[in-house]
């Protein structure tokens, strides 16, 4: 449709060879958009390659519907390539953090920063401060910096506060604080944020957009504003007017689903939510629980008929836990 439409296409160098094409890596290419097929964590992964790159990205959705940033789905993209050739579109720019962690500087990170104990549920205690004056210490489960992108994802699933883009602040969100007054608080994208004095029975590491893990030595961890934005192409209103109200309609589902269960029960639903289908094991590594503790959110969430599991094709011993969609379809027509 592209190259029908007049473009040049540019393939992904390990893409193209799967399918015998000349390729370019992708810090080499030189575009006008990058499109980016597959799910939240692929355009995550890709972001994170890129790195400083002010080349528009369009995520396309290889699922069946779209997400947060996935306004497109690959079985709709006919009908924006008009719109894509003739440049009927504007950008959507998302503010991004970079964070010095034992002096190696991260990538730009759309989502978060969490720093936590490398084993799950142990405490982590630190000092916080804020444009080098010292705001609170602390002790909780982690810590999460996220940026507004980021506020929906990892940092809602602990209760933090959803930030609407494009305001240009961050989110600093405690996890399980031992302190129970403790709340989560907004920070300007100006504000530069240092953890320090970070200690725990067991090493600390910090996950970088849910997808890198860096160990943290005894210096402190400074975080502040990227100075690259993520870019996004925008089509018009018109052409997505229907994917509309995607953030009102997810957290209202998620509401309902999750009425009195258990805070573990609320965030291993949350993770199989945003992730999808997953083993016990991933459950484990994306909420950061103990395995026992997962065993029985997963056993209190099918005896809710909130979750369903089947066998793994790749490995019998394994089961699949995927939120079950006759719940979700009772709670939306409720």
């Amino acid at each position: 449709m592209l190259q029908q439409g007049g473009a040049d296409l540019v393939v992904e160098q390990e893409l193209a060879g799967i399918f015998r094409l000349p390729g370019k890596p992708l810090k080499k290419m030189d575009v006008d958009v990058l499109a980016v097929i597959g799910s939240d964590k692929f355009l995550l992964t890709t972001l994170l390659k890129i790195g400083k790159s002010d080349i528009p990205l369009l995520p396309v959705s290889s699922k069946g519907q779209p997400d947060f940033l996935f306004d497109v789905t690959a079985s709709g993209f006919e009908s924006v390539v008009a719109d894509l050739l003739s440049k009927q579109w504007t950008v959507d720019r998302r503010l991004r953090l970079v964070a010095d962690i034992s002096g190696q500087e991260t990538p730009p990170l759309l989502n978060d920063i969490a720093v936590f104990a490398k084993r799950s549920a142990t405490l982590i205690r630190y000092s916080l401060l804020l444009d080098n004056e010292e705001f609170l210490k602390d002790g909780s489960d982690g810590l999460i910096v996220a940026t507004p992108t980021g506020s929906t994802a990892y940092s809602m699933g602990v209760g933090g506060p959803v930030i609407v883009n494009p305001a240009r602040v961050f989110s600093i969100v405690p996890v399980n604080s031992v302190n129970p007054a403790q709340r989560h608080f907004i920070v300007s994208d100006e504000t530069e944020i240092t953890i320090k004095d970070l200690t725990s029975t067991v090493a600390i590491e910090a996950v970088l957009d849910g997808q890198i893990r860096r160990s943290i030595d005894n210096r402190p961890v400074t975080i502040r504003k990227s100075d690259s934005d993520a870019i996004f192409v925008k089509f018009a209103e018109e052409r997505i007017a229907a994917l509309r109200g995607k953030l009102l309609e997810k957290t209202e589902l998620f509401e309902s689903l999750a009425q009195g269960l258990p805070p573990s029960a609320k965030l291993v639903l949350k993770a199989l939510e945003y992730k999808g289908q997953l083993t016990q094991r991933e459950i484990t590594d994306e909420t950061m629980l103990p395995s026992r503790t997962v065993r029985y959110a997963l056993s209190m969430l099918m005896s809710e008929g909130l979750v369903s599991k089947k066998v793994s094709l790749r490995d019998s011993r394994q089961g699949l836990y995927s939120v079950n969609k006759k719940a979700q379809e009772e709670s939306t027509s409720a």
